[in-house]
């Protein structure tokens, strides 16, 4: 009973009844508006129907007459004196053909007739004339006007099967007589006379023009369809847009809120389409609407006021606002207070506070947006507009800075810290110098070890990107016993289309850097490195060092290649490469004989960063692997032993795996598999490794001639000899003795 009064005491009060008032206003404006859209919207849609019906259809009769213009123009050319002059004549007649040229270029030069160019084929000398030559046809259509689809071919065939008239879809043509030049989309149009079957007229009809000078419509949007319904021309967005159904008898149709309006010419039978989005239709109406929008804007303003009005008069104006702010405040958020201004005060600030955090928070994923803008940009991925990308088409010249980040190895056994957080202390410290220094500038990670900066320097501002790079350089250079960076500088590009570009530049860049842990800025670079190559006779060397246990050899090789490098100035990245090929080579000897190849080494190359951490990584691993090479020999293998001192005591002897088989009291097929599976290698490539073994070291340390070398290694033969030297070394014994010792 209380609540049923409180009821009715409030639907008393004036701020009830005002309240009422004003809802029943908005209603019947509601109510008003409505009605009258649906009044006139009809009627507006179909007027505007039959306006775009009707420029179709005037569109339509241009088209068909310039047709027919051109083809009479066309046929006219028969009876040209100057063409009945050359075709009078047996033989080609180059006075009678220069006129003729000269009279295609006048008809061509007529603006009235929108040509491009003009051609008359003369089947029986097989020469093509047009405006500016004469050529043959198959110098006309390879040479001088290029196009994938309408090549000599085409045309040949064309001229023996085509009817009267025929026009084919708009294509360019490239003029190879002047690069770089095309003739822009026009119409082919072939025409025929069976009565002088001796010439052929060929026009090319500007699309553009007839376009620019017959369409009428809203847009651009424009087709054009042969009988059969094939595409003869598109301009605007048309070409991305597939035409539907156009059933015969009607004006237009309308399909995925696109209306295609359409008619037939009644000469060329083509269909001449206009699609006008359904949006630009609407549009006209909901200008309609807007007018009974801001009709009943007014009208709720006008309630309101007289509201206010009312509320001013009966009721005391802050203890309203009071009210508001309790119902607004139910959840006790903002202290309560008996003074109202203190509570009015108190709201304002709570509310102010929440708006600067909300904003905090959308500038945070704003910036967050932008920061996969900018990765969609620079990766070429297709994706949604966010705001803020209008910085992305500024037409400014830019600069991409690459800072690529490396660890070293105290990084991670002194300071033990992650290296992401690491790399965002880093970012945050580049994005706040290159941004104070540098208006405009962009810093963002885009890798795990990579902070780009897409910098806008003015002119005259580039030794301050010097100066700032400087600075980076100076302060993280502190830190170089944890970490180093390589920062690439691309060069400057006009416009952020070619930020992809920019970018791959400064990886480029990158891949150059000196082979060392300093941190440096690196600008383009004019001439590449090349690629440094290990010499086949050095791999071999190694490699049988390394068979035979030898590790200070392999070494003293591996330290010899490295001075080369040093020398040649090689990169980081052919240092790694060079790094990563020997330790491929070494884990597969290894396996080949049989043994452990793991854990070698506790780096990995990528970790290497100078010529002597790469020096003590060599030494780990090659001493390891020498190690368990020789373990394994000093395991005692009689048939083993046996073999290898048989051959490295008899190398100048005739030797063959049945007489050391024989020797050691076994089969020549159980030495060989016994052999290959103990050492990793075949017996007789072992007795060759020998025997040129010791051919290099009387190469090296004597004067004897190659034949007398030969024999003392035991081979008789010298093709023999001289092909198993190359095979093994990667030179003839001619070109090892004249290289001495670096071989």
């Amino acid at each position: 009973m209380p609540s049923i009064l409180r009821i009715k005491m409030k639907a008393r009060s004036v701020f009830f009844k005002l309240l009422l008032s004003f809802l029943g206003v908005i209603v019947l404006l509601v109510i008003f508006e409505l009605l009258t859209y649906g009044v006139f919207r009809q009627s507006l849609r179909d007027e505007i129907i039959k306006y775009n019906t009707v420029n179709l259809t005037n569109t339509t009769n241009d088209y068909e007459k310039h047709f027919e213009l051109l083809e009479n123009t066309m046929l006219n050319l028969y009876l040209n004196p100057r063409l009945q002059e050359l075709n009078s004549k047996p033989y080609l007649d180059y006075v009678a053909a220069n006129k003729v040229t000269d009279y295609l270029s006048n008809t061509v030069s007529n603006r009235a007739l929108y040509l491009n160019n003009l051609f008359i084929y003369d089947v029986k000398h097989s020469l093509m004339l047009e405006k500016s030559r004469g050529a043959s046809p198959e110098s006309m259509f390879t040479e001088y006007y290029v196009n994938p689809v309408y090549t000599y071919s085409f045309w040949k065939k064309q001229f023996e099967q085509a009817g009267p008239m025929t026009i084919y879809p708009a294509a360019s043509y490239l003029r190879n007589d002047s690069p770089g030049d095309s003739t822009g989309p026009v119409w082919p149009m072939l025409v025929k006379s069976r009565f002088y079957p001796d010439f052929m007229m060929l026009a090319f009809v500007d699309a553009d023009r007839m376009f620019q000078a017959f369409h009428r419509s809203v847009n651009d949007n424009f087709y054009v369809l042969d009988a059969s319904g094939r595409l003869l021309f598109a301009s605007g967005s048309a070409a991305d847009e597939p035409l539907p159904a156009l059933p015969p008898g009607q004006d237009w149709v309308k399909a995925d809120n696109q209306y295609f309006f359409y008619t037939t010419g009644p000469k060329t039978g083509f269909t001449y389409v206009n699609l006008v989005p359904d949006d630009h239709i609407s549009s006209q109406l909901i200008k309609l609407n807007l007018t009974f929008v801001a009709v009943l804007l007014v009208a709720i303003a006008a309630s309101v006021t007289i509201s206010v009005l009312f509320t001013v008069r009966f009721n005391n104006p802050v203890q309203r606002i009071v009210d508001s702010i309790k119902s607004l405040n139910e959840q006790d958020t903002v202290p309560r207070h008996d003074n109202e201004f203190e509570l009015i005060r108190g709201n304002i600030g709570f509310l102010l506070q929440q708006r600067h955090l909300r904003h905090q928070d959308l500038e945070e994923k704003h910036a967050l947006l932008r920061y996969h803008s900018y990765m969609n940009k620079l990766k070429k991925i297709r994706g949604l507009p966010v705001a803020g990308m209008e910085q992305l088409s500024e037409q400014k010249p830019f600069r991409v800075v690459l800072f690529h980040l490396s660890f070293n190895h105290p990084f991670h056994t002194e300071i033990q810290a992650e290296e992401e957080r690491a790399a965002s202390y880093i970012r945050e410290y580049i994005n706040h110098v290159v941004t104070k220094d540098l208006e405009g500038s962009l810093t963002f990670q885009i890798e795990r070890n990579q902070i780009l900066s897409i910098m806008h320097p003015e002119p005259g501002e580039e030794d301050r990107l010097r100066t700032t790079l400087d600075d980076i350089v100076g302060v993280l250079s502190t830190d170089k016993a944890y970490c180093f960076l390589t920062i690439a500088v691309s060069p400057l590009h006009a416009h952020t289309a070619s930020l992809t570009d920019a970018y791959e530049e400064a990886l480029e860049i990158i891949r150059h850097r000196p082979f060392d842990d300093e941190t440096v800025v690196l600008e383009a670079q004019n001439v590449p490195q090349e690629p440094f190559v290990v010499p086949d006779a050095t791999m071999q060397e190694i490699k049988a060092n390394l068979q035979a246990g030898n590790a200070a050899n392999v070494l003293q090789a591996l330290r010899r290649l490295m001075a080369q490098m040093e020398k040649r100035k090689a990169g980081a990245l052919a240092y790694r490469e060079f790094a990563r090929e020997i330790t491929h080579k070494t884990t597969r000897l290894l396996h080949g004989m049989g043994l452990d190849s793991g854990n070698l080494t506790d780096h990995e190359p990528e970790q290497l960063h100078t010529v002597s951490k790469l020096d003590r990584y060599f030494e780990a691993m090659i001493s390891e692997a020498c190690r368990r090479v020789n373990n394994k020999k000093e395991a005692a293998d009689p048939i083993i032993t046996g073999a290898t001192a048989y051959v490295t005591e008899r190398y100048t002897e005739d030797i063959t795996l049945d007489l050391v088989a024989s020797w050691l009291n076994i089969t020549g097929g159980y030495l060989s598999t016994y052999f290959k599976e103990k050492t990793g290698i075949n017996f007789l490539d072992f007795v060759n490794d020998v025997r040129i073994g010791k051919a290099k070291e009387l190469l090296r340390q004597t004067d004897l001639r190659i034949q007398d070398v030969a024999g003392q290694v035991g081979y008789q033969n010298m093709n023999s000899f001289n092909r198993m030297f190359k095979k093994i070394t990667g030179v003839t014994p001619s070109e090892y003795r004249r290289s001495g010792t670096q071989m």
